[in-house]
């Protein structure tokens, strides 16, 4: 008997291993009166710029710096499905710097919407409005709304059992939003695969490994032909008691060109992306 049990054990440890590694996706779950902070930071702080006019080359550097800082919350949803809730935004700001034969420019921009709340709507028919009081130019603040609206439609995780091993696509418009406008035309590619999940006595978290590839190009109305190719690889952890993806971290290199007869540019940004998420008690 006692080697009937030492023959079995194996198998079991076995079986409740495999079922410690298969997990299942859902809403984020929120307390009541949370709501979830978002804290965005993309950085290309040594990039390089060739620009060709006319025969002549001209190297320089070149410095991004992306940052969002916003918090959301919703109420329960009414009976017909409508979705409603307020957005508070803390800041939005984008700076760069390109030195370009010995001279530096500068640029800086604030967001209209920073220290701004307003309430939005999700319809039964999954669309998006957002109820800006008329002060701010909606043209302005256009882009803005664009990011918001995809990050919230946005469906990264699968809806069925995984287990870990198991990878699937998913669409990374929002990441490619908030790193380089210039890849609105590209055709971006996006995979996870769940590479492990971290059991603690607090909580358990899924690490899931990230990768954003992005290559294209375009003819311009001006007859000059643009070119993107990205490639972004990391991680992101998604608590398994809340749903909350807690920390998105990517990097990579994004190289833009534009080319028109003998003149040309080319850029190439080494990218890293930090996204946390945490709840917060109201705004």
């Amino acid at each position: 008997m006692k080697h009937l049990l030492l023959c079995t054990l194996p198998l079991l440890i076995a079986a409740s291993a495999t079922a410690a590694t298969e997990i299942a996706f859902g809403p984020v779950r929120a307390q009541p009166g949370e709501s979830v902070r978002l804290i965005s930071a993309s950085e290309s702080r040594d990039g390089t710029i060739e620009i060709t006019k006319d025969g002549r080359t001209s190297n320089g550097n070149i410095r991004i710096v992306r940052e969002r800082d916003m918090s959301w919350t919703f109420r329960a949803p009414e009976a017909d499905g409508t979705l409603r809730g307020m957005v508070s935004v803390a800041r939005i700001f984008t700076s760069s710097a390109v030195t370009l034969d010995g001279k530096e420019e500068k640029s800086e921009d604030a967001s209209p919407l920073n220290g701004k709340m307003f309430a939005m709507t999700k319809t039964p028919t999954g669309d998006w409005k957002f109820d800006l009081d008329g002060s701010i130019p909606r043209l302005r603040i256009q882009k803005e709304i664009d990011e918001l609206t995809v990050y919230l439609k946005r469906r990264w995780y699968p809806e069925r059992i995984v287990k870990v091993g198991d990878s699937w696509e998913f669409d990374p418009a929002w990441i490619r939003m908030v790193i380089e406008k210039d890849l609105q035309n590209a055709q971006t590619i996006g995979t996870m695969k769940l590479r492990q999940v971290r059991r603690t006595t607090q909580k358990d978290t899924a690490v899931i490994d990230v990768s954003v590839r992005s290559t294209g190009g375009d003819f311009r109305p001006d007859g000059s032909e643009a070119k993107v190719q990205l490639e972004l690889t990391g991680q992101v952890m998604v608590d398994l008691k809340t749903m909350l993806d807690e920390r998105l971290e990517l990097s990579g290199v994004i190289v833009t060109s534009t080319g028109k007869l003998t003149d040309s540019k080319k850029v190439t940004l080494p990218v890293n992306l930090v996204v946390t998420k945490s709840f917060v008690k109201g705004f």
